[in-house]
Order: C-alpha cells, then sequence, then structure tokens
C-alpha cells in the first residue's frame, strides 16, 4: 500500500509544517533531478580519487553527494506503508554487483560500496518492523559484521544518516520532524570529519544548496530515469574508471 509520497502531504496545518513540505517533498521529477545533481558529484569526486587528480574543489563538491542520495532515498522508502523486502533484496543484489567495480576502481576487496549501506539499513528498518528476539539480534548481527566493513562507505555515520532520512519523511509530527532535520547537521558533519573539517562542512553546504533551489524548479517536470538506474550506473561507472586507471 503506497503512502501520499511520504508522511510530510499529511501535515497541511501550520506555517512551518508547510514550509518544511515545501522544502523536502519532491516529485518524481525533482528526485531525478536532485539524483542526477547527485549522480555529478558523485562522479566527479571518484574521477578525482580513483584518477589521483587531487583537486580539492571535486573533493569538496563531492561531499554532498551522498546527503542527497540519503534523503531521496528516505522519501522513496518512505511511500510504503511496510517496506518492501522484493526491493530490499534487489538492493542487495546490486550492491554485490557493484562491488566487482569497486574492487577495479582499486578499493580494497574486503569494504563494502556504498549499495551496502542503503541495503543494510534498509533491512535493519525492515527487521525493526517486526520486533522479535530474532529481528533484533539479526539486526544487531547485520550492523556489527558491516561497521568493520565500511570504511570507505561513511561507516556509522552513514548509516545514521539513512536512517534519519527515512524517519523525516515517515513521522507526522512536526516536532518530531522539526528535530530530525536538526539533528541531519552534525550527522552530515560527522560524514568526513575523519578526513577534514571543511569536507564536513561542505558537504552541508551544498546539501542545502540543492536542497533550497529544487523547490524554485518546475514541479511538472516528469520522472526521466528508470527505477534501477542508480545502481547500474553506479556499477557500470566504477568498472570504466577502474580500467582507466590501469
Amino acid at each position: 500500500m503506497n503512502r501520499n509520497n511520504s508522511a510530510l502531504t499529511c501535515v497541511p496545518v501550520s506555517r512551518s509544517a508547510r514550509y518544511l513540505q515545501g522544502l523536502l517533498v519532491w516529485t518524481p521529477g525533482q528526485r531525478d533531478i536532485i539524483k542526477t545533481l547527485a549522480l555529478l558529484l558523485m562522479v566527479a569526486d571518484h574521477l578525482n580519487r580513483i584518477l589521483h587528480l587531487h583537486h580539492e574543489w571535486m573533493y569538496l563538491a563531492g561531499r554532498g553527494a551522498f546527503p542527497l542520495f540519503a534523503l531521496v532515498w528516505g522519501l522513496n522508502l518512505s511511500r510504503h506503508d511496510t517496506l518492501q523486502q522484493a526491493g530490499i533484496t534487489r538492493l542487495w543484489g546490486w550492491a554485490c554487483v557493484a562491488q566487482v567495480g569497486y574492487f577495479l576502481a582499486g578499493f580494497p576487496w574486503y569494504e563494502g560500496n556504498i549499495l551496502f549501506a542503503f541495503a543494510v539499513t534498509a533491512q535493519v528498518l525492515k527487521w525493526g518492523e517486526d520486533p522479535s528476539l530474532l529481528n533484533y539480534a539479526g539486526m544487531l548481527a547485520l550492523i556489527l559484521a558491516w561497521v568493520p566493513l565500511s570504511g570507505s562507505s561513511y561507516g556509522v555515520p552513514g548509516l545514521i544518516l539513512l536512517a534519519l532520512c527515512f524517519q523525516l519523511y515517515r513521522t507526522t509530527a512536526l516536532t518530531e520532524r522539526l528535530c530530525l532535520v536538526v539533528c541531519l547537521f552534525p550527522v552530515m558533519l560527522a560524514l568526513n570529519l575523519a578526513d577534514s573539517l571543511w569536507g564536513g562542512v561542505a558537504g552541508v553546504l551544498v546539501t542545502l544548496t540543492v536542497v533550497f533551489i529544487v523547490p524554485w524548479l518546475a514541479r511538472g517536470i516528469p520522472r526521466f530515469w528508470p527505477a534501477d538506474f542508480f545502481p547500474v550506473f553506479y556499477a557500470g561507472h566504477l568498472v570504466v574508471l577502474g580500467v582507466l586507471a590501469r
């Protein structure tokens, strides 16, 4: 059963709710615009890293890719009253496929690519919908198994950001939603603090810039990317960059 894009559409009461809805609830076409911008930022970052270009601006711009993908992912995931295991299983499959390109691109074979971060978070959230001792044990085991393998995929802060983005669109309480928005900022900073303070700041600024610009774009733009375009592109571009780097 589909929700009406997200829980935010159910709270048209206050000015704050309407403003937040305008900023964070996007049409399918606007989501594709955001994903396209995030893809460009991601490719710039990977070109810089894999081909050893050493351009600071490409590194800083790339810090905004993951938070933007996380927001769109959270919005898309919240469309359903219950998470769909079939979609999560498909994501696991794409993560495994992309791991080949990840290795070819020069990343350690034992480090998981970013699709695993999305898959792990989605699976944990899915198991959390049916509270039981077995599911809680599975959630904990999956997180503990992923963390040592997530050094190049944002680690624990990445999981927290994805969970926050999902809950941001799932909740119907304005106070909770505002608190979640506030929580996003330190988590986005934490994503890159291990590498650079400026990287963390750049991630926040790039994300905010896109979020504030998108509502001004035409809402009549239709969706233009196929459903699985991102994982296919992600896996493919890693293979291409890996070949170019050799």
